[in-house]
């Protein structure tokens, strides 16, 4: 389904010349987008010097991909309330002036997301005093960490999924012990326990641990604010700070933290989005 929408409208600066409007495009991945979705968005055929743009407010940081051409990539959160949404980009040429302001607007659709009915030992979901303070600590050092992303990106032309499986509940809505939890904000894939995790994507190892709800954990930062998760590992193989590359052996299938058997949690944040990553495994960066 990834068929690309060309520019709305451009608005032209004074400076700037009339062949600009015709030479300007904008391509937008999808026309309609759902909660949890990333695509690529491409401006080219001009010889720019820098593109900025924003997304509902949010910056995006474009790519020099070509001479002429650039690429960013927009998500939409798990929880984004569906509606219409202003894409707005500024094209500034090699003088420093602005050369054009292009605006889209995007349209997003409820996902549409299954619950999930879950039991657990009642020490996980109702944690006492002492996991309580270790959940807090361990929830402050993320995201002291959180932001500390690269100014590049380490990805390719695509991502590939670190482990062979289907990847199941993303988004749905948790009731663990008959008690309305939060979503479940990643994808799951079953296999036993001890096999091989594999980077999606290069990038530097950010964060691991041990935690109280995700057990043995990696974040990786794979470059301009995307931020990949894997948790309840069995074996953590990589250091913090140790750059990766794709398909590097980062970890191993385990059981660790709240879970009900051996799987790996997948999670991806692109900046403040929490996204599906099937839908990052149909991206195709180029």
């Amino acid at each position: 389904m990834s068929r690309f929408f060309a520019l709305a409208s451009v608005v032209l600066f004074p400076a700037c010349l009339p062949v600009f409007a015709a030479d300007a495009e904008l391509a937008v991945a999808d026309s309609v987008l759902v909660q949890g979705q990333i695509v690529t968005v491409r401006v080219y055929g001009l010889p720019l010097d820098t593109v900025t743009g924003t997304f509902d407010g949010s910056e995006l940081p474009f790519v020099r991909s070509a001479p002429d051409s650039f690429y960013t990539l927009l998500a939409v959160d798990m929880d984004k309330k569906p509606g219409d949404y202003k894409l707005a980009v500024r094209l500034s040429g090699y003088g420093g002036d602005d050369i054009a302001a292009i605006t889209r607007t995007i349209p997003v659709r409820d996902a549409g997301f299954p619950v999930q009915r879950l039991t657990l030992p009642p020490a996980k979901v109702f944690p006492d005093s002492a996991a309580t303070a270790r959940i807090n600590r361990e929830s402050a050092l993320r995201n002291r960490r959180w932001k500390d992303w690269s100014d590049r990106p380490f990805w390719g032309d695509r991502f590939i999924a670190p482990l062979e499986g289907e990847l199941n509940r993303f988004g749905s809505r948790r009731i663990i012990n008959g008690a309305s939890r939060g979503p479940h904000s990643g994808a799951d894939i079953s296999a036993p326990a001890g096999t091989p995790v594999i980077a999606p994507a290069g990038g530097r190892v950010l964060l691991t641990g041990d935690f109280f709800f995700t057990g043995n954990s990696i974040y990786i930062d794979h470059g301009l604010g995307m931020i990949g998760m894997f948790f309840h590992l069995s074996e953590i193989d990589v250091a913090e700070g140790e750059m990766v590359e794709q398909g590097h052996v980062i970890g191993r299938v385990g059981a660790t933290g709240r879970v009900t058997g051996p799987h790996l949690h997948w999670g991806i944040r692109w900046r403040d989005a929490r996204i599906n990553p099937g839908s990052l495994l149909e991206l195709k960066i180029d």
